[in-house]
């Protein structure tokens, strides 16, 4: 699960290098920071590119529950 700053930086690249090496990635957008267009393009990005979209998900924190 990826969150972070930078949104444009930090979690696009996390996220990508994970998905490339095969792990699936769940991205939680409310809790990526950037301006608007930055996170915008990073969940487009995300979902879209070859290499990221088949191994990526977008939720909200909200929306994950843990089990005990």
């Amino acid at each position: 699960m990826v969150a972070g700053t930078a949104a444009n930086g930090a979690v696009l690249h996390t996220a990508t290098g994970a998905a490339m090496r095969g792990y699936r990635v769940i991205v939680r957008i409310d809790l990526m920071s950037a301006d608007l267009y930055a996170e915008q393009y990073t969940a487009w990005h995300l979902v879209n590119a070859p290499g990221t979209r088949h191994q990526t998900a977008l939720t909200r924190s909200d929306l994950i529950h843990w089990k005990n």
